[in-house]
């Protein structure tokens, strides 16, 4: 049975914390004299008010979590976070359409990046910094809330990254998750403000540096501009947010490893950098050859904006430095395909992850190789692990589940009347957490506020699918989620 109370707890604890993230932003339309102090006053005291009735409801809960009140949990939190997180952008008049201020919201918990607001230039701080926060956040994810807000709920902490990661096991740091919990933590904050110092020192102003670092990290790309970082116009800037794109796309265990521990040997071992390594540069240089072949753009030029849009797709930030639908349509496919691998487990990027790209590909391998030698024993490994019949199963199905899904999902869309090419380039940058779009209506620059409000809501889903890594999500609307064990 589930444990109800527990999950009031739960729940109640989160909220209190979202409560206090919205008050910081009421802090900072204060500092700048922006005088609407119900945008974020109202939401505050009605995510505080919510989350102390829940923590009442749930103050004598028995101390066990199981798998379904971690799945539970986790697919809840998303949910409540963004309908309380949308409040600001309703309550100050600058997204009165729900669907879109919903939509805005989980883009930014899913740190996606897409956006339905037309002029960002517009939008006073408070409400540029709320959208950060919410990529900052969303890119913990599960380790925030592990860590943050749910000490000592019997185990919950296990069953919150199991629910989260499905069907990948990362290896931890220390036996006890709490205490791997608290060196990514470490590591994610470090990299955040190592980030914005960077940003400061290359040429931002201080609350632009704020926010990009934050949306840099949490690989969602919400920016304080409406042109996102061609805005800024300096190359240094570029090569900057392009590093940090990559870092952020990086394994937080491996980058531990490598500026911690100094286990340089360790991780340029890891079979999913390398797999990572490959397709990054392979796609980056094919871009910049495409560039300087046929639209003749200057080498210097050609391999910053190679690197930097690469860099963008894979790790699913999805900053901008011009349109790329002017490119060649060679292009927008590979930036397509990057952006539906992603980068690695375990990092804040969206998409398959490329530890399953990896996975399937020695399968695929393996099970020609035994057509071929039926009585041969061939184990496959990633890392020196042998990949279990269970781990196998789950990725083939997670597969087979997300390319459905984006078909189906494409389908619904065509039949609202977009073009086969937007419907699938909104499905994959929803379903991969990108935020920029392959297609003609809504472009790497474009605004998703021009959409329908049932188009919207259907790239929410895709986008909350995409962050739960599905599993978590789809569960508990499954009929046998809520029988009775």
């Amino acid at each position: 049975m589930l444990n109800i109370p527990i999950i009031y707890k739960a729940l109640g604890t989160l909220l209190l914390l979202e409560a206090l993230l919205l008050g910081l932003c009421f802090g900072m339309g204060f500092y700048f004299g922006e005088v609407n102090h119900l945008t974020f006053g109202l939401p505050s005291a009605l995510a505080a008010v919510i989350g102390a009735l829940l923590l009442y409801f749930g103050r004598h809960a028995e101390n066990r979590m199981g798998r379904r009140d971690g799945f539970l949990i986790v697919s809840l939190t998303w949910v409540v976070f963004s309908l309380v997180g949308m409040l600001p952008f309703i309550v100050s008049g600058y997204q009165p359409r729900v669907a879109a201020a919903f939509f805005e919201t989980m883009s930014g918990f899913t740190t996606t990046g897409a956006t339905a607001f037309t002029d960002i230039d517009v939008l006073p701080h408070s409400i540029l910094l709320w959208r950060s926060i919410t990529h900052w956040i969303g890119g913990m994810g599960i380790v925030f809330f592990t860590i943050a807000v749910l000490p000592n709920m019997g185990g919950g902490d296990v069953k919150l990254f199991s629910a989260e990661a499905t069907g990948l096991k990362i290896g931890k740091l220390h036996p006890r998750i709490s205490t791997t919990a608290r060196w990514l933590w470490s590591i994610y904050s470090l990299l955040t403000i190592t980030c914005m110092a960077a940003y400061f020192f290359g040429g931002m102003g201080l609350f632009d540096a704020l926010c990009h670092g934050l949306s840099t990290i949490g690989t969602g790309g919400f920016s304080t501009h409406t042109a996102s970082i061609a805005w800024f116009q300096s190359p240094r800037l570029q090569w900057i947010v392009t590093l940090f794109m990559f870092l952020a796309s990086v394994n937080s265990t491996l980058l531990y490893l490598f500026f911690i521990k100094r286990r340089v040997r360790d991780v340029l071992h890891d079979d999913e950098l390398r797999c990572f390594l490959v397709i990054f540069f392979v796609a980056a240089f094919s871009i910049m050859g495409i560039l300087m072949y046929a639209d003749h753009m200057d080498f210097s030029t050609a391999l910053r904006s190679a690197f930097f849009n690469t860099a963008s797709l894979q790790s699913t930030t999805g900053f901008s430095d011009e349109d790329f639908m002017k490119w060649h349509p060679t292009i927008w496919l590979i930036l397509s395909l990057v952006s539906i691998i992603g980068a690695c487990a375990g990092s804040t990027s969206g998409g398959l992850k490329c530890v399953r790209v990896l996975m399937v590909w020695r399968l695929t391998k393996a099970e020609f190789k035994k057509m071929l030698h039926p009585h041969a024993v061939l184990p496959v490994r990633i890392n020196n692990t042998v990949i279990t019949s269970q781990t196998a199963r789950t990725v083939f199905v997670f597969f087979v589940v997300y390319f459905m899904l984006i078909m189906l999902s494409t389908f619904a869309m065509v039949a609202m009347g977009l073009s086969l090419l937007d419907a699938f380039g909104l499905a994959i940058s929803s379903f991969s957490n990108v935020g920029p779009s392959i297609g003609h209506l809504i472009g790497p620059l474009g605004s998703w506020g021009v959409l329908n409000d049932a188009i919207l809501w259907i790239n929410s889903f895709l986008m909350l699918a995409g962050r739960l890594e599905i599993f978590s999500l789809l569960l508990p609307l499954t009929p046998a989620f809520w029988r009775d064990e």
